[in-house]
């Protein structure tokens, strides 16, 4: 079973890429977790836990989902986790949940795709974003083969003071940087809804006169922003003018024929 948790579409793609090559289910965590359905999950193949690195590890509530669910069938767990470049040490603390459930620890690697931290800076071109994903194709093709396989991953990437990034750093990212206390909305707004059905937390809420409203319980995601079709949601000035990310849809590009393996 093929779990996933996504911001704007690119882990969705790896999983879906993943799922279709094994052969088994692929679950959408952000569902699960918008809906508050029960954590309860049974397969006979693997369990495969994707999802994006947030400050060079798995974002804390994927983290705590994993931990508190009951998987039952296979013993197996693998972690795939979306990057720009780098993962630091994000495999360590998903060991040791593997471990603590008592299940049989398979890998982890990470899977550069565009860069969507649009908090942080520009963000690629459609063109742009498809090199990037076409380059990654390759290795998921690789991972699925192992998953299939019952073999271990590895991940190649290397983060220097790797500790330090996914411990301290990691750690004041969510003490101090996760929050949407700076969110703003445009007069662009046209109140459709979008934001607050994206938002895999159930975040935003529109009011009465239908302006989205911002809680206090944000994972810093992004979906938000990147996915409003009037990009009138900002964080502060800082992205104001700046391009919006969303990635393509795995079935779209089979369709097409980009999938070629």
């Amino acid at each position: 079973m093929i779990l996933y948790f996504t911001g704007t579409g690119n882990t969705k793609f790896v999983a879906e890429y993943i799922a279709d090559h094994v052969g088994d289910d692929c679950v959408n965590l952000n569902d699960v977790l918008k809906f508050k359905r029960p954590l309860r999950f049974n397969s006979v193949k693997p369990f495969v836990f994707c999802a994006p690195i947030y400050a060079w590890r798995f974002p804390k509530l994927i983290e705590k989902v994993i931990s508190r669910a009951e998987l039952t069938g296979s013993e197996q767990i693998y972690y795939i986790a979306t990057m720009g470049s780098q993962t630091g040490d994000f495999e360590y603390s998903l060991e040791k949940l593997a471990y603590a459930k008592e299940m049989a620890y398979m890998g982890a690697c990470g899977v550069p795709m565009p860069n969507n931290f649009i908090n942080g800076s520009e963000l690629p071109t459609p063109e742009e974003a498809e090199v990037k994903i076409t380059a990654s194709l390759p290795l998921m093709k690789t991972l699925s083969d192992r998953i299939m396989q019952g073999a271990m991953i590895e991940k190649f990437d290397d983060t220097p003071f790797a500790g330090l990034a996914s411990g301290t750093v990691n750690y004041m990212f969510n003490r101090f940087f996760i929050s949407s206390d700076k969110y703003t909305v445009s007069e662009d707004c046209v109140s459709c809804g979008k934001c607050e059905s994206v938002c895999p937390v159930n975040n935003i809420k529109l009011s009465g006169s239908g302006i989205p409203q911002f809680r206090s319980y944000c994972i810093g995601c992004y979906s938000c922003v990147n996915r409003c079709p009037q990009e009138a949601i900002n964080i502060g000035k800082k992205t104001e003018g700046r391009r919006r990310y969303s990635a393509p849809e795995y079935s779209d590009w089979k369709n097409e024929g980009k999938i070629t393996e």
